[in-house]
């Protein structure tokens, strides 16, 4: 005993270490995995997406059957008041990963964005302490199925995913499977888990259950055959006394598209609430598709226990947000509400939990990272901002919060749900909204725990709204909350391809600006342009130019000019990129705009109306301070704020006069150019007012 290790810690890991090698000459006769030669516990993390906090059958779900999230419950701790600190995919796996708030990971909003590099990833941590790591499932930040840091191994998939034949990436290889994807992620746990090891293990199964559109296993889809959904509390709710934005929603969209469509519909003070249907299949596959990850869940468990390290291995299961199903009259998450941002969370490990503990303090995602930390006996960084789970897990009473901080960012192709900041105490709650003029909102959740009466307004509890209107402020600053440094970047525009048509020659239209970006011609003809020759559009035509590195935008200052003549409303000028990254700008409804696709949203700005069979000149620019710029004529017509600039060089080619393929803006398939187009420049850098105000006089420095 040389390392100083008391006879009763010599004796239990010897236990440990003969009992995995009988478990281990088992396997075909190999050498045991080692799991227990570490005195440091292994860790399985099982992640849900969008699984509700009472989806599951020990909290009395009327006909959902979960025993192996039960078995977790019972053997374990269940914390029976557990949150996500943003409801939303993909800034709440960060949280989960790193133990820092979006604001601080720097995830924000869906797909498009990463994790700072300076926020590490419990994964990497352990990893860097002798952890043998491995991710499986759903990253879902940034749309790439490839590796990621802090991981030996890798199992992911780009975006949402597919439910059945997913396309994977194993290690850094694509290739394509055929089966639900609940069953392959188990079965590849399993194959992972019974490799043999000398270190600890860290093993993350992210799923895509439930994520919509709800499709549950072939084995499952009767599953429930006479089920009924009863009616949630507070689908009665009016919405009289809350916020316009919701009502707005409800009335005129949430999409871009749609609240322009439906921008002159009046908002009622309440909407009152239909008839509910307790059997919407929907519903009900949502609950179907629970039951291959519990049953996945039950054979990981059978692998652990044939390898003797059940015990020995910290088990969690959360999810990455609730989900509303009726409540409010919503589906989704995002809001505040209860249902959306309360989350399972279940603790099984048998050194430090007694079984079928019960933890009523607020514990959050952010929780987590430091909590792994910590029984790993890895100290945590100082970006983490959670606290460890562990005294709570051991029984002991200790101080613990009173209050946590929420927030939502407002994403660009949902621009109908605005920013929220919010606090929730263990009895209040208080909703800010800070970037729109409307209610805040109040609730007493002792006496109103569905949320429907907003008291925010009421002369009666005005200390209480100060209150916590002061502990939100506080928790804001206290986290370090605000929009990240906005470093400025100098870089004026240089011309990287001009297309002035004049010198095309057959099928290729010649770049002037001596980058070699010529384009590809389909369909489109000559005509006489403004002081020479332009391309006519059909709405049927466009040309391409390929990829290449000087039309990299990434990550930086970018431009584009055009001179057009217009005879139609709707048609796209020029485009890049697609749902993930990229640029285009274009006419809708007459009007022109330019959009940028960033860090997982669409960002738009527009001018006004147009004439048509009139030459007009158009100028997009994004900013070196990250601002979103339109021009028409010369002139700016329209400003707004980016997030960040453009993250990745798209891998879509250009096209003028369409957008082939993955759509860049919030436009139909169809949506073909038809006119003129004359003189199209694209700018690495960004253009000046002057600068755009001469070319639209005629007086260009191309």
């Amino acid at each position: 005993m040389s390392k100083g290790f008391s006879r009763r810690e010599f004796l239990r890991r010897l236990s440990l270490t003969g009992a995995g090698l009988a478990a281990g000459l088992g396997l075909e006769g190999q050498r045991p995995a080692a799991y227990a030669a570490e005195a440091r516990p292994n860790i399985l993390f099982i992640l849900t997406d969008d699984q509700r906090w009472d989806a599951m059958s020990c909290l009395g779900h009327p006909f959902l059957h979960t025993p192996h999230m039960d078995r977790l419950a019972q053997d374990g701790a269940r914390l029976a008041n557990a949150f996500v600190t943003t409801s939303l995919c993909s800034p709440s796996r960060a949280s989960f990963l790193t133990g820092a708030y979006a604001h601080t990971h720097g995830v924000r909003t869906n797909e498009g964005m990463a994790i700072d590099a300076g926020v590490p990833t419990f994964p990497l941590l352990l990893q860097q302490a002798g952890y043998e790591t491995a991710f499986l499932g759903k990253w879902h930040m940034q749309p790439r199925a490839n590796p990621r840091p802090g991981f030996d191994y890798w199992l992911s998939f780009a975006g949402q995913g597919v439910y059945n034949n997913p396309r994977l990436n194993e290690n850094g290889h694509n290739f394509q499977t055929e089966g639900y994807i609940t069953d392959l992620l188990t079965d590849y746990a399993v194959k992972w888990l019974q490799r043999r090891r000398e270190k600890p293990f860290c093993l993350y199964l992210s799923h895509k259950a439930v994520h919509g559109p709800f499709t549950p296993a072939e084995r499952h889809k009767n599953a429930f055959p006479h089920a009924q959904i009863p009616q949630p509390a507070g689908f009665d709710d009016t919405f009289e006394g809350k916020p316009e934005w919701i009502r707005a929603a409800m009335i005129r969209g949430a999409r871009p598209r749609q609240m322009r469509k439906n921008r002159d519909k009046p908002v009622p003070s309440k909407i009152e609430p239909g008839e509910w249907n307790p059997a919407v299949k929907s519903r009900l596959d949502y609950y179907r598709c629970l039951l291959a990850v519990d049953e996945g869940m039950g054979r990981i468990f059978r692998t652990l226990t044939d390898l003797d390290v059940m015990d020995h291995t910290i088990i969690v299961f959360c999810s990455d947000n609730g989900y509303f199903m009726g409540e409010h009259r919503r589906g989704d998450k995002r809001l505040m509400y209860e249902e959306s941002i309360r989350i399972p969370f279940l603790v099984r490990y048998p050194p430090l939990v007694k079984p079928g503990t019960v933890i009523p303090e607020i514990a959050l995602n952010i929780d987590l990272a430091p909590t792994l930390l910590d029984l790993a006996g890895v100290k945590a960084p100082d970006t983490v901002q959670g606290r460890s789970l562990r005294p709570l897990l051991a029984g002991q009473h200790v101080q613990w919060r009173h209050s946590f901080l929420y927030e939502y960012f407002q994403e660009a192709w949902l621009a109908g749900i605005p920013t929220m900041l919010g606090v929730r105490t263990e009895s209040w709650k208080y909703v800010r909204y800070p970037e729109i003029q409307d209610l805040d909102e109040m609730y007493d959740l002792a006496n109103d725990p569905i949320e429907m009466h907003n008291l925010a307004q009421d002369p009666a509890h005005q200390a209480k709204l100060r209150e916590l209107r002061a502990e939100l402020d506080r928790l804001l600053k206290q986290t370090g909350y605000g929009n990240p440094p906005r470093t400025v970047v100098k870089r004026p525009g240089t011309l990287v391809a001009h297309y002035a048509f004049d010198q095309d020659e057959g099928g290729t239209a010649k770049d002037a600006s001596g980058k070699g970006n010529d384009a590809q011609i389909t369909g489109t003809k000559l005509v006489p342009g403004r002081r020479g020759q332009a391309r006519e559009f059909s709405g049927k035509d466009h040309l391409e130019i390929a990829k290449s590195a000087n039309l990299d935008c990434s990550n930086k200052p970018w431009a584009v000019e055009a001179w057009v003549k217009c005879t139609a409303a709707d048609g796209v000028i020029l485009a890049r990129g697609g749902q993930s990254y990229g640029y285009a700008l274009y006419l809708q409804e007459g009007m022109p705009v330019f959009a940028v696709r960033a860090g997982g949203g669409l960002f738009e700005v527009r001018g006004e109306k147009l004439q048509q069979d009139v030459w007009v000149h158009l100028a997009g620019v994004i900013t070196g301070t990250r601002q979103l710029r339109l021009y028409v004529n010369g002139r700016p017509v329209a400003n707004k704020e980016l997030r960040l600039f453009i993250s990745a060089d798209p891998n879509e080619a250009m096209q003028i006069g369409a957008d082939l393929g993955t759509k860049v803006g919030d436009y139909e398939d169809d949506q073909g150019f038809v006119g003129l187009i004359d003189e199209v420049s694209i700018y690495d850098g960004e253009r000046t007012d002057e600068q755009i105000a001469q070319a639209a006089t005629g007086s260009s420095d191309h």
